[in-house]
């Protein structure tokens, strides 16, 4: 992976479901044991509603993060999950978490006061508050990554665009197969359960090299595959010959009668 793609385990279901419940949680047990002054009169309305108000709020900035930690998991299985956009997502989060209880707050207050006033009151105590559970789970996860084995670098495939540059780094061993598709070729490769792709702007040509040197094989003009996740090599009636992969719900990659030879002898 690059140096600004995140590790996989910072999109996991496992760690979604983290942020769903202690970001709400932390908000709720913050606000009712430290009991800001200002928030409390606002949130108080003067008719004593403030741990009512309180858990209104933790309740719709539960269903906010469930909705984003939800599209977070659907992009990242689509594409890998860079950290500048990782990180943006989390400030909009708390945007739309605040907007959400303005809006509460406002209808509470019948338009006593205007809707960007209450946002301040709201954006505040959400980027106040919450800022503690975001960076305790956010250095929570980096200490995991660290942690976490680390892969000999020659064992990494350092992926380079048309113009040379690093763009994609990853295990060798992860790769399931390469594939040619125009201008581009499309690595698809395991992230812990999930099968990822990855777009390079490159040719087949120009990653012979680096597919050579980590073992991956050709099997068709326009695929490289990782013979230690081919399961079976098939042959039809007619003599076409499949690669059948070790990974679930993936499709059988087709190996041509010139190349058969050497990827069987690598199985």
């Amino acid at each position: 992976m690059t140096k600004t793609t995140l590790p996989g385990h910072f999109t996991r279901f496992s760690v979604q479901i983290l942020y769903v419940l202690i970001l709400p949680v932390f908000f709720l047990v913050f606000m009712t044991l430290y009991r800001p002054e200002r928030l409390v009169a606002f949130f108080t309305m003067e008719r004593d509603l403030f741990a009512f108000n309180v858990t209104i709020l933790s309740c719709i900035m539960l269903g906010v993060v469930l909705i984003s930690r939800t599209l977070m998991l659907l992009v990242s299985r689509s594409k890998p999950m860079r950290l500048i956009p990782w990180l943006l997502w989390q400030f909009f989060e708390c945007v739309a978490m605040s907007l959400f209880m303005a809006l509460y707050m406002a209808l509470m207050y019948h338009h006593q006061f205007t809707f960007y006033h209450v946002e301040g009151y709201t954006f505040a105590s959400v980027l106040l508050i919450d800022i503690f559970p975001y960076i305790v789970l956010g250095l929570g996860l980096a200490l995991v990554s660290s942690r976490e084995t680390v892969v000999e670098s020659d064992s990494l495939i350092r992926f380079r665009d048309s113009q040379k540059q690093v763009k994609f780094m990853i295990s060798a061993a992860a790769v399931l197969y390469v594939v040619a598709q125009e201008n581009y070729v499309l690595i698809h490769y395991m992230d812990g359960d999930v099968v990822k792709e990855y777009s390079l702007r490159s040719s087949m040509i120009a990653i012979e090299p680096l597919m050579n040197k980590h073992g991956l094989v050709r099997c068709q003009r326009s695929y490289y595959i990782n013979p230690e996740h081919v399961k079976v090599l098939r042959k039809d009636k007619e003599g076409v010959i499949t690669a059948e992969l070790n990974t679930p719900h993936q499709k059988a990659i087709p190996v041509s009668a010139k190349y058969y030879s050497e990827l069987a002898e690598k199985l």
